[in-house]
């Protein structure tokens, strides 16, 4: 009897597993399910805002160029790429924060998230009050007409008054980037979209209304970088007043604990972020101090042409970065390498479909949007096409590593990458103009970044799929 009984016993406790193996299956594919229609999701909304924002700088770029003439135009972009190129002054805060909310989503903890939005936008805010405190007490004392190379007295007049609007917006920013990484982490990225939807909208009546009135470049300026802060801010008072109340920051939640775990991965991010802003944004700034800025619309605008393709796919990809974050929280290593290579794929076919028809009709496109005065040379347009491709398939590759927290194997490559693009792209622009930049870039970084993170990412995708260990923390 007691052997019929142990076999019952046996059978009993097999039916048991059983039946939670199938539950767990049911509910992880059901999180998969769930987690594509959000990336999806995500995707569309992120379409139709980019498709407003596409036709409203189709609309503003050939007006301002019109409106300011080639140098004062000029001056605007060079102004825009210096600040693009501060875009790591948050320390690398808001990814951190991006990362540390989507894992506590993974974890289904909400103190947890509480904890990491208050900290971090507690500590945005500190470090906009300090950017802006320090470049008030610089301002003064640099000449930025002659560091920006303007010659015509109206530009000249008008370059430190410019920057300083720029630099406000860029410092409001800061806090209010807060709100869009926290929706980014919760796969509401569809939110996000909206907003800026509306952000571009109201740039370009910005716009028009600024020519309208004939206003000098600070003020317009104000009303086109003052639109999308403006839309942010309203995003953050509808999300956390209406449909999240619970998760509105509070300083009493803001702890230096807290802000030391997110620091412990934003510093990463920060490290990426530096290069990535003086690799790939200093670009405007290096074609002015070669040339001076008369001769930087011949760069910046079709550069600005391509950069829409990889816009467009990137706007499908960084839905992806707290996707790939919540399923290695919850070991879904399967989901996680069947996205990344799906989404390469897709990513390189669209970016070289999208790259070849923009180069066949780039010249006429250019002189219809921007007119008959940017001759950009087809050296140039052809580095810019190759570039966009490798672009959209390393934003691919980047959404994984950053989602699944896999930074310090990019510290190395990324540092190296840096400094010889930098020091092939100030050669490069001596030695043969604009239209070196973009093959500095593609060299460098296909050999020193691409190809190493590629072999990195193919061993940690093997370890993932063959075990299902919790990686929520950063890897060496």
């Amino acid at each position: 009897m007691s052997a019929i009984a142990s076999v019952r016993t046996f059978l009993l406790d097999l039916r048991l597993a059983t039946r939670s193996i199938t539950q767990f299956s049911k509910v992880a594919a059901e999180r998969s399910a769930e987690r594509n229609r959000r990336v999806a999701l995500a995707g569309v909304t992120a379409a139709a805002a980019r498709v407003v924002q596409i036709g409203a700088s189709l609309i503003t770029v050939p007006l301002a160029l019109r409106y300011l003439g080639t140098e004062r135009f000029g001056l605007w972009m060079t102004i825009s790429s210096v600040l693009l190129m501060a875009g790591f002054a948050d320390f690398g805060l808001g990814n951190g924060l991006l990362n540390a909310v989507a894992k506590a989503h993974g974890k289904d903890d909400i103190e947890g998230i509480k904890k990491a939005i208050s900290s971090g936008f507690a500590s945005l805010c500190c470090i906009a009050g300090v950017i802006l405190i320090l470049f008030l007490s610089i301002y003064r004392f640099v000449s930025w007409a002659d560091l920006f190379r303007v010659t015509s007295p109206t530009a000249r007049l008008e370059a430190g008054p410019t920057l300083m609007t720029f630099a406000i917006c860029f410092a409001l920013n800061l806090p209010a980037g807060a709100i869009q990484r926290t929706q980014l982490a919760l796969q509401e990225g569809f939110l996000t979209d909206l907003w800026q939807l509306l952000g571009s909208v109201m740039t370009l009546l910005s716009l028009l209304l600024g020519i309208w009135l004939r206003v000098g470049l600070p003020v317009l300026v104000l009303a086109i970088a003052g639109a999308p802060v403006l839309a942010t801010a309203l995003n953050g008072i509808f999300f956390f007043g209406i449909r999240r109340p619970d998760l509105r920051p509070r300083w009493r939640l803001a702890s230096l604990h807290t802000v030391k775990q997110i620091m412990s991965v934003g510093v990463l991010f920060f490290v990426l972020q530096v290069v990535g802003s003086l690799a790939f944004s200093a670009d405007g700034f290096v074609v002015a101090r070669a040339a001076g800025a008369v001769n930087v619309p011949e760069y910046v605008i079709p550069q600005r042409m391509f950069s829409l393709i990889t816009m467009a796919i990137t706007m499908f990809l960084t839905p992806l970065w707290p996707a790939y974050a919540e399923a290695k929280s919850r070991g879904d290593g399967a989901w996680v390498k069947h996205t990344l290579y799906k989404s390469m794929t897709i990513a390189l076919s669209i970016s070289g479909i999208a790259a070849v028809g923009f180069l066949i009709v780039s010249r006429g496109l250019i002189h219809w949007w921007a007119g008959p005065t940017i001759n950009p040379p087809m050296v140039l347009l052809t580095g810019l096409a190759v570039w966009t491709v490798m672009d959209s398939c390393g934003n691919a590759l980047a959404a994984f590593m950053n989602g699944s927290g896999f930074l310090r194997p990019q510290i190395f490559v990324a540092a190296t990458f840096g400094i010889s693009c930098i020091a092939a792209k100030v050669y490069l622009a001596r030695q043969f103009g604009s239209e070196g930049l973009p093959w500095a870039t593609i060299f460098t970084w296909g050999l020193v970044n691409f190809i190493p993170q590629m072999l990195y990412a193919r061993s940690k995708l093997q370890q993932m799929t063959g075990s299902k260990s919790d990686s929520g923390a950063v890897h060496s």
